[in-house]
């Protein structure tokens, strides 16, 4: 379980890792942020905080395209399968 300050905190700390992050780091942090949410709706509202408050973040770190694939991989799975 994890609060929307602390896991901006784990990507600040990823952003300004010397070590490359990996997906599975950003992918673990979203969805210890997003699981104790119950309800579709109400995750699909902490994500869009959670990628508004990730856009804000370090732009100029290699490590933020795979951060924001990694919650575009969320969006995708909260949309549900394409019809």
């Amino acid at each position: 379980m994890s609060t929307l300050e602390q896991t901006l905190q784990t990507f600040q700390a990823l952003l300004g890792s010397e070590q490359p992050a990996s997906v599975g780091e950003v992918d673990e942090a979203i969805w210890a942020y997003l699981s104790p949410i119950a309800g579709l709706e109400a995750q699909t509202h902490a994500l869009d905080e959670l990628s508004k408050a990730a856009t804000r973040l370090n732009p100029s770190s290699p490590f933020m395209p795979v951060l924001m694939d990694t919650i575009d991989r969320h969006w995708q799975r909260l949309a549900g399968p394409s019809a």
